[in-house]
């Protein structure tokens, strides 16, 4: 019969593991068939495995969670059933092994050893545990006097592979050393007593993992939330082990936002290198040969002479005092009279009040580089891995000079209401600081909070706050 003590202990760890899963720490689950091999004074220390006859089968049930990179949790339970006779048949045991352990796994796929998303992930576990056991010497009839039945503590160490088969299911294999802390549970205890040199066993298993909770990834990048260094990954775009797009010349700015991928840049000139003229396009680079700001791919006028103010197409700009009264007048020929054109120098539709319309792409852009404006947690202080995300809207208002700018600042639902007004506008004034520092006009930028009042999403899941806590950027005329 089970000690009243194994049977706290088994209720009190799955109540652990239990709590553990309520508060969604719990990762998977695991089933496991398990065989098991005795190694002691009546082997004479070698493994019996290839006797078959020997193999009793167990059950094993694991729950895990996730820690780090590098290391899970587990809680595992299991019922081990281990036989051996000597060729002689002079001495053998026949022992039950009931065993509650905690288990520190140590994962090889770590982005060190092996990729984290590699097909086949190897580990390593060491742990302890209490174990009720019952032994008696062997024999088919089980009536052989009983050697030992109590509870008593036991080590175990162990490798395994985990075969993935989708994110949410694993099989795996694995080994394990079992030492109880019971000298001579196998009829043949070691002299003084010592347990170091005592009979162990080992559990062969296979079994299925199954995700409990699959790991959030917000982005939708492969990398889950818990170790991706840049959650705000545009969707579609390649990203490294850490999460963070690619950025092959290693200039701080991810290639999908740099103008000059294989060549180090600066931020201002969107990844290309201040001063240099020689690059084609073959290298990735739009030069700006005449040094006003717009890079010749979109320069009407790519000769214009140095410090002449320029409109968004690189033609001189011309001030609107120099007009006459002609009422007909239309200095872009857009059809547009100057005297009701709201963008009198750059040529646009009517239908748009002669501006030029706003791209799609360049409201995708916009739409991209707001998803990656962090800031500290509850303050106003910008994180420096959105300067890359603020210098591409930077560019993309450069390229609409017509247009006013709002700026919107949002927030979850935790906390106050007052709170979170203060707060949206606190960062969404931060962001309209760094604007204006890089040279956009602040007669341009409205900057508004509106606090937890605009939700796009819902504020009952991690991923739903997470959409909510947000700037956004909208190009209009007045």
């Amino acid at each position: 019969m089970i000690h009243r003590t194994t049977i706290k202990l088994l209720l009190v760890s799955l109540y652990c593991a239990i709590t553990l899963l309520s508060k969604g720490q719990t990762n998977y689950v695991g089933f496991y068939g398990t065989v098991n091999d005795y190694t002691g004074a009546l082997s004479k220390n070698q493994f019996a495995i290839f006797r078959y006859k020997y193999y009793k089968p167990g059950p094993s049930i694991s729950f895990e969670q996730y820690l780090s990179p590098f290391f899970n949790v587990i809680e595992n339970f299991s019922y081990d059933w281990v036989q051996y006779e000597t060729d002689t048949k002079s001495a053998g045991v026949d022992a039950k092994f009931l065993s509650g352990d905690l288990i520190l796994k140590y994962k090889l796929n770590n982005d060190y050893v092996f990729s984290s998303g590699a097909a086949i992930a190897p580990f390593i576990e060491i742990g302890a545990g209490a174990t009720y056991l019952k032994s008696r010497q062997y024999t088919f009839d089980k009536s052989g006097s009983l050697i030992a039945e109590e509870t008593k503590l036991n080590a175990l160490a162990g490798i395994g592979l985990t075969f993935r088969i989708n994110e949410g299911v694993g099989f795996e294999v694995a080994s394990k050393v079992y030492m109880p802390m019971r000298n001579g549970w196998d009829g043949k205890p070691q002299p003084n007593n010592d347990v170091w040199s005592n009979a162990i066993y080992t559990q062969e298993s296979v079994g299925v993992v199954v995700a409990l909770k699959r790991s959030l990834d917000s982005d939708h990048d492969g990398v889950p939330d818990k170790r991706d260094e840049c959650p705000g990954t545009p969707y579609g775009e390649r990203v490294d082990y850490r999460g963070c797009p690619l950025d092959s010349d290693g200039d701080g700015i991810p290639d999908y936002m740099d103008r000059c991928p294989t060549v180090p840049g600066l931020a201002m000139y969107q990844g290309c290198p201040t001063g240099q003229n020689n690059y084609n396009q073959k290298n990735n680079y739009d030069p700006d040969s005449d040094g006003d700001g717009v890079p010749d791919s979109r320069d009407k006028c790519a000769n214009t002479p140095i410090n002449t103010p320029v409109d968004a197409n690189g033609c001189p700009f011309v001030p609107k005092d120099n007009f006459n009264n002609d009422d007909n007048k239309d200095s872009d020929g857009d059809g547009v009279p100057d005297r009701i054109d709201k963008c009198p120098f750059t040529p646009g539709p009517a239908s748009n009040r002669g501006c030029p319309e706003v791209s799609a792409s360049a409201k995708k852009r916009l739409r991209f580089a707001t998803r990656g404006i962090y800031f500290e947690t509850d303050k106003a202080i910008i994180k420096a891995q959105s300067y890359p995300m603020l210098d591409e809207i930077v560019d993309i208002l450069n390229q609409y000079p017509d247009y006013d700018v709002r700026l919107a600042g949002h927030t979850d639902n935790v906390g106050g209401d007052a709170y979170n007004i203060q707060l949206s506008q606190s960062r969404v004034d931060a962001v309209r600081s760094y604007l204006i520092d890089k040279g956009l006009p602040s007669h341009r930028l409205e900057a508004i909070g509106y606090g937890k009042t605009r939700p796009i999403a819902n504020n009952n899941t991690a991923i739903g706050r997470a959409l909510n806590r947000r700037v956004e950027v909208e190009l209009y005329l007045k």
